[in-house]
């Protein structure tokens, strides 16, 4: 025993710089550990992301057919609304024309059954006579 005592004395130095080195490794395990750990849950984030990232990616692809779609519809209706401005306008006119004959005629109507009320009257009279 006092061998073992009288080398532990001798190598106290080395003893301690191989305890030292010990809790390195130690240290050093636990971090690789942790760091593993690190990385699988980088990992795991990274796959969530590119999940997100192709669905917005889609997301994106349909906005913009849609968008391209609208701007087509717009565009024909741009080229659609002068042209229904017209369509209108000739309506219009076409209506307040048939208006105009209608009363037209019926005010030739009118005069018409005017006079006609007007002879049968003189008729009358003159048969009265």
């Amino acid at each position: 025993m006092s061998n073992d005592l009288s080398f532990e004395k001798d190598n106290a130095f080395l003893l301690s710089k191989f305890e030292e080195v010990n809790g390195l490794i130690a240290s050093l395990k636990s971090q690789s550990k942790s760091q593993k750990s690190q990385i699988l849950g980088l990992e795991y984030k990274i796959e969530n992301l590119e999940s997100q990232i192709k669905t917005l990616k889609k997301n994106n692809q349909l906005l913009k057919e849609e968008n391209a779609e609208l701007r087509e519809k717009m565009s024909d209706e741009d080229r659609l609304i002068p042209q229904n401005f017209k369509i209108r306008n000739k309506i219009v006119k076409i209506v307040s024309d048939i208006e105009d004959k209608e009363s037209t005629e019926q005010q030739s109507l009118k005069d018409l059954l005017s006079m006609l009320i007007e002879e049968i009257d003189f008729c009358v009279n003159q048969l009265a006579k």
